[in-house]
């Protein structure tokens, strides 16, 4: 029983380990989408010329992030799961 607990223990750190880094990778890529709307607002504003093609990339930059960001949650969770005494 001790052993399954030290297991499920050392699974628990490295789960709470990966959401804390995917929270700020989260909050960084909210930066990122942020920007890619800002730049397509200002093309169609009028502000800055070409800033639409600039802004799509970084929005698909910021999908991919959240992306796996959730696949990395998702696989943490799972692993947690399997570890469960």
């Amino acid at each position: 029983m001790k052993a399954e607990k030290k297991e499920y223990n050392v699974a628990r750190q490295e789960y709470l380990e990966i959401t804390r880094r995917n929270r700020k990778i989260a909050k960084i890529d909210m930066l990122i989408l942020g920007t890619g709307l800002l730049l397509k607002y200002a093309d169609q504003a009028g502000i800055y010329a070409g800033g639409a093609e600039i802004g799509k990339h970084f929005m698909w930059l910021g999908f991919i992030i959240i992306v796996y960001v959730f696949g990395s949650n998702m696989m943490a969770k799972s692993e947690l799961g399997k570890a469960q005494p």
